[in-house]
């Protein structure tokens, strides 16, 4: 491995993680923003909180990936270019290919890796803890830290809680209304309250107050009042949809589900699952494309003193299809299982015609516009 190789692989592995600590750091915060209902709206601490937005780490660097090495290899490619260090090294006979497939190609394969564990097992693995992590919290009833103070609150549907102060599990001027049977609606008045935990039970015990039960049918209310009275709560818990979905799967488990079936005895559940299980194979090839695509600057201009401008723009479209591409196959799998084999042909005909293009040495993007001009 020469010296240039080393260095422009210690260059663009550099800028790659700067980039990808910023990009994903600034999507990561934005998430943990708009989860950040968990600790207001449901019963979750910050340790939990932190937990779950740690999960969503893995997803997010899909996405920005196959983004990083683009632009790392970009900023880079412009900065030799500027630098005068490429006109150096082709002064002294070196080839684009020579100078900088190699090190390119080694690095994208490094990342190819990573992507690749991180789509088939890290990713699926953390989305379907995630999943698990939000049937436990939907699931897990009502809780003092759900109530507002001075606010009408509805956990649920059938429920509707008012209370006029709360310190800890302890509430004070409370008024719930029940329509948990809608022929009889009751209405629970009560100047204290309490969430206690009885037998794996969750009750709301109130203190001096009354009940109002509305008999439609009788069209008439009676009231009952009481000293104490518990509120068994467990009948309001939410019961959240168990389905996985396909992204959520784990790899194995998708394989093992799809064993020895046909296409064609794929129901709409399957088809998904197939769709995810390829495309986990697929996205990573992509990074040879967004790796290598940059190096086509140079079928524009070498020169420090060329416009950068045009071929930066027409790089970075070309590279916006090719996602596009991307995002339009994977899709296309789920609707029809049989594009599969279009799938995978669509990042090696980019790749190949990427390649074919850089190590054309007399091709010029340039002259081909004047000429089509």
């Amino acid at each position: 491995m020469s010296r240039f190789t080393t260095y422009a692989i210690r260059e663009i592995s550099s800028s790659f993680l700067f980039l990808l600590i910023l990009l994903t750091g600034i999507l990561w915060m934005g998430q943990g923003l708009r989860h950040i209902d968990l600790l207001t709206t449901e019963n979750v601490s910050f340790i939990a909180y932190f937990s779950y937005v740690i999960l969503l780490i893995p997803k997010l660097l899909l996405l920005t990936v196959p983004i990083c090495i683009f632009l790392a290899v970009l900023f880079n490619l412009n900065r030799f270019r500027n630098d005068s260090e490429l006109i150096i090294l082709w002064a002294s006979g070196k080839s684009d290919s020579e100078l900088l497939l190699r090190p390119i190609l080694f690095f994208s394969f490094f990342v190819f890796l990573i992507h690749m564990l991180l789509s088939i097992y890290i990713t699926p693995a953390s989305l379907n803890e995630l999943r698990h992590k939000i049937i436990d919290i939907r699931e897990s009833g009502i809780h003092a830290s759900i109530l507002k103070e001075k606010k009408f609150i509805s956990p649920i549907n059938t429920l509707t809680i008012f209370l006029q102060d709360r310190k800890g599990n302890k509430l004070t001027g409370l008024l719930i209304h029940d329509l948990k049977d809608k022929s009889k609606p009751q209405t629970y008045i009560a100047q204290e309250g309490e969430f206690i935990t009885s037998e794996n039970k969750k009750i709301l015990r109130l203190f001096n107050g009354d009940v109002q039960i509305y008999n439609k049918q009788e069209n008439k209310i009676s009231v009952v009042e009481f000293k104490s009275y518990d509120l068994n709560l467990m009948p309001y818990n939410k019961k959240e949809n168990p389905h996985i979905y396909a992204d959520e799967m784990l790899t194995y488990e998708i394989v093992r589900k799809l064993r020895g079936k046909s296409l064609n005895d794929f129901s709409r559940f399957e088809k998904e699952e197939f769709a995810a299980l390829h495309t986990r194979i697929i996205n990573p090839i992509y990074i040879f494309c967004f790796a290598l695509l940059p190096l086509l600057i140079l079928k524009f201009s070498k020169r420090p003193d060329d416009g950068w401008v045009l071929p930066v723009s027409i790089i970075s479209l070309i590279a916006f299809f090719s996602q596009i591409l991307q995002i339009t196959f994977q899709n296309l799998l789920i609707q029809n299982n049989n594009l599969v084999i279009v799938s995978y042909l669509v990042p090696f005909f980019i790749l190949g015609l990427t390649i074919f293009f850089l190590i054309n040495e007399n091709f010029n993007f340039l002259k081909l516009i004047k000429n089509v001009r």
